[in-house]
């Protein structure tokens, strides 16, 4: 099953940093629009423009985004090599987990975003699950909470609710950390990845999942999209009751290093999920043409030793029906 990648919405205003000559503004409006259709070698391209300089891009501006994969608006700093990126493919970079929510979200149901960040996966879930829906957005920053607020605000959401705390095994607090600066490496390990050091910290409230919805209709599909560097695994313990009971589809980042890091395991993060008789399989997106994606699912082994975005099926109940159809 392949995913079209739309580049037909309108490019926002095109956004200079290291110079405002006229030929630099052109070769960068150049470069995003053929990102922005993503044909062939665009990381290459993109590489050569310099888009990972960061020396180059230390004092860019912000700029808005209408994502190409669910229409909405969202402000990005382009001084961060992650949103800068984003800004110019007009979607979030990580492709799989975003092309299988394309497929298996459907009206009416609950989408539930642990570790919600800029709120990309929460903003094409909404376009997903539309009016009748409903979209938890969880994110413990308190830096990212404002900027969530704001885009929610900006995009008339009525029906996406921010829960600003992280999720846990227990209602609680917790000691969070943001390492180099980065907002995607915020974690409530004490280890930063690739050695890195944490330059904030905040001290966050915490809710176990089941505590958080309970409050879900029982006859409301839930998606899960857990994204909490390392710490899945307490996330896990805390819906036992509603992964037992509200067989929900979970997507999250399988990557053992990261595990590791927080004193876990790949075999402990799987372990509640298997337990429970879910399926795991690796999510891909593959290039198939010029500007299609075709989604694909792997049975994850015992032990791939690498980081792969994963999907855990049910073993029963619509979601599990859901992605029968859809994969076979």
């Amino acid at each position: 099953m392949s995913l079209p990648l739309r580049a037909n919405l309108p490019l926002a205003a095109d956004v200079t940093v290291a110079s405002a000559r006229p030929l630099d503004r052109l070769r960068w409006r150049l470069v995003r629009a053929y990102m922005h259709a993503e044909l062939p070698a665009w990381g290459r391209l993109y590489a050569w423009a310099g888009g990972n300089d960061a020396e180059r891009w230390r004092h860019a501006p912000t700029a808005v985004m209408r994502g190409k994969l669910h229409g909405y608006r969202l402000q990005l700093d382009l001084s961060n090599w992650s949103e800068r990126l984003s800004y110019c493919l007009g979607r979030y970079h990580d492709l799989p987990i975003q092309a299988l929510l394309h497929r298996v979200l459907q009206p009416g149901d609950c989408f539930v975003d642990i570790g919600a960040n800029l709120g990309h996966m929460s903003l094409l879930a909404r376009s997903c699950v539309g009016d009748q829906g409903r979209v938890l957005a969880c994110e413990p920053n308190p830096e990212l909470v404002q900027r969530l607020q704001a885009t929610f605000a900006d995009n008339g959401f009525r029906n996406v609710d921010l829960v600003a705390c992280a999720v846990g095994a227990a209602t609680g607090s917790a000691e969070l950390r943001e390492y180099a600066h980065h907002s995607g490496w915020g974690s409530l390990s004490a280890v930063g990845p690739q050695g890195a050091v944490a330059t904030h910290h905040w001290t966050v409230a915490m809710v176990a999942g089941d505590d958080l919805l309970a409050r879900v209709p029982y006859e409301q599909p839930i998606v899960i999209k857990i994204d909490v560097e390392g710490h899945e695994v307490p996330v896990l313990t805390g819906l036992q009751h509603t992964l037992a009971e509200r067989l929900p589809l979970v997507l999250l980042e399988v990557a053992d290093e990261h595990q590791r890091r927080a004193g876990y395991s790949e075999a402990l993060l799987r372990a509640p999920l298997e337990q429970l008789g879910y399926s795991g399989y690796a999510i891909t997106a593959a290039r198939h043409g010029l500007r299609r994606r075709r989604l694909g699912l792997q049975p994850i082994g015992s032990a791939h030793g690498g980081e792969v975005d994963a999907v855990f099926v049910p073993p029963r109940g619509p979601l599990r029906e859901r992605m029968g159809a859809l994969f076979g």
